[in-house]
């Protein structure tokens, strides 16, 4: 799906926030910026993190992985 798709209001926002949330972790030197971007694509996707565990996990690890 397209975020254009979602409707660019609703879409824009939801990125929005999600840049706000990682970009404060990564301030506080925190953990969670993967698990925020998973909840988000699977907002923006019209799923639930939870619908799929194993592939939100691989997504998180490889998010780890390129991003640290």
């Amino acid at each position: 799906m397209r975020i254009a798709e979602i409707g660019p209001v609703e879409a824009v926002a939801d990125l929005a926030a999600l840049i706000s949330r990682c970009a404060q972790l990564r301030a506080d030197g925190l953990p969670g910026d993967g698990e925020a971007w998973a909840a988000t694509a699977a907002t923006l996707g019209g799923t639930e993190p939870a619908a799929g565990p194993q592939a939100v996990a691989r997504a998180v690890a490889s998010h780890g992985r390129r991003v640290g």
